[in-house]
């Protein structure tokens, strides 16, 4: 990837359509459209329609490609933030082919995934937070998932966070002048500011760690695992649930030898549902392969429902299926089945039957054990900007506990300058000593 390379791709689908759209960026764009035209283009109003005809040779105005709309955005004033133009032409095969080839052969070369985003985050345009975002939408699923990401990229989260970083570099900036410079110290105490900055901070670090969180459900799903001893209702519950035969429903225990999957949309999110086979001691070989599947989708899920048909505490049931509760760290719901026959069970969180009309309740206690039920806020939309705020809280959590020890204000610092640089990952900026200098020279006039 060369960031001052003009680029060109196809931004519609690559199949037969009524129209495509071609977007090109760069440097060398309106040279290129100019030679496709056979005019200048640089005297074209900025995002104005024009129609024109465009051709495979600046030389052969007999051979033409298609005539078609455009419009240019001259820089910085695109979504690249470079002179760009975008091709609104008829939607064959042939020509979006043709023009991506001429556009090649003029100059420009074939875009790499993900690269317009690129070019908008190396110029400025977005930081790396809202290129993700832009992700997320494209990916999006469902209504829900979708107005998320548009919140995210909204530009909300990144003043948050670039709010946050600037006041950590303020507090290193201050304790790097009482280091340097002892007659600028203020009145005071700099470890009471630094404690103080910690809690204001985690105020607002916490709320936005769990919306994110929402998040992965809403743009991943949520993985359940349906686990239980053999003929305990699994497939049942699943076909019920996906409202179709899709497990093989018998008598005989240990039908379910494979993991069967299915999935369920409500309120927005997607439910992945794993029925596994029954666990129990006395198995076949065959058998055996599907309980060690049922172990691993119990890793691998986001939560679990226990189902037993007659429920005895639940740390008993986990102990009948081999699974220790401190082992499962996820949430866990008890499901007592088999109600027309045995009752409800005061056991279990929630008892059900084949019979039953609707499964709402035990949605509203996933939602629940998910914090799902509540309307998430604004957020961050994926897990490698979670995993930057979670160890940015922990950091946090990790200073305060330093200061309440005791320890100096220089020490603290350090881990200060920590916590800035994962606020810096996630946007894609760099803070370093030259920023917190810059810092206190902009705000305490050291040496002026």
């Amino acid at each position: 990837m060369v960031i001052l390379d003009t680029i060109c791709s196809e931004c519609t689908a690559s199949y037969k359509s009524a129209i495509s759209v071609v977007r090109m960026s760069g440097p060398q764009s309106f040279e290129i459209l100019s030679k496709m035209v056979g005019e200048d283009v640089r005297s074209l109003k900025a995002r104005v329609t024009y129609f024109v005809s465009l051709y495979v040779s600046e030389e052969d105005k007999n051979t033409l490609i298609d005539k078609c709309l455009i419009v240019i955005f001259k820089a910085p004033h695109s979504f690249t933030g470079e002179d760009t133009v975008e091709f609104y032409t008829h939607g064959s095969r042939i020509i979006v082919n043709q023009l991506l080839d001429a556009l090649v052969s003029y100059g420009a070369r074939r875009a790499l995934g993900g690269e317009f985003s690129a070019k908008a985050f190396y110029n400025g345009k977005m930081d790396l937070s809202e290129a993700e975002a832009i992700n997320s939408l494209i990916n999006a699923r469902t209504g829900r998932s979708k107005d998320y990401a548009l919140r995210a990229l909204g530009g909300n989260n990144s003043k948050l966070i670039s709010g946050m970083k600037q006041q950590l570099n303020l507090l290193s900036a201050e304790i790097e002048t009482d280091i340097d410079y002892p007659e600028y110290e203020d009145d005071k105490p700099l470890i009471g500011k630094a404690e103080n900055l910690v809690d204001s901070l985690l105020e607002k670090v916490e709320p936005l760690i769990k919306s994110s969180r929402q998040s992965k459900y809403l743009f991943s799903g949520v993985k359940v695992a349906i686990v239980g001893e053999p003929n305990v209702g699994k497939s049942t519950l699943l076909n019920k649930i996906l409202g179709e035969d899709k497990a093989i429903v018998t008598p005989i225990p240990g039908t379910t030898r494979d993991v069967v999957e299915g999935e369920k949309e409500l309120d927005g999110i997607i439910y992945k549902f794993f029925d596994t086979a029954g666990i129990r001691d006395q198995a076949q070989q065959i058998e055996k392969i599907g309980i060690d599947k049922s172990y691993k989708a119990v890793q691998d899920a986001d939560i679990v429902l226990v189902l037993a048909e007659k429920a005895e505490s639940l740390d008993k049931e986990l102990e009948n299926l081999h699974l220790k509760s401190d082992k499962v760290d996820k949430p866990i719901i008890y499901v007592s089945t088999k109600k027309d026959l045995y009752g409800t069970n005061s056991e279990a969180m929630i008892s059900i039957s084949r019979d039953d009309a609707s499964l709402d309740e035990l949605f509203e206690l996933m939602e629940s054990k998910l914090d799902l039920d509540k309307k998430e806020e604004e957020g961050l939309t994926s897990s490698r900007d979670l995993d930057l705020l979670t160890e940015f809280s922990d950091c946090l959590r990790s200073i305060k506990k330093d200061i309440q020890e005791g320890l100096t204000i220089d020490v603290a610092e350090i881990k200060l300058i920590k916590a800035t640089s994962y606020l810096d990952s996630i946007l894609g900026t760099e803070s370093t000593l030259e920023d917190i200098y810059s810092t206190v020279f902009k705000y305490f006039c050291v040496g002026k």
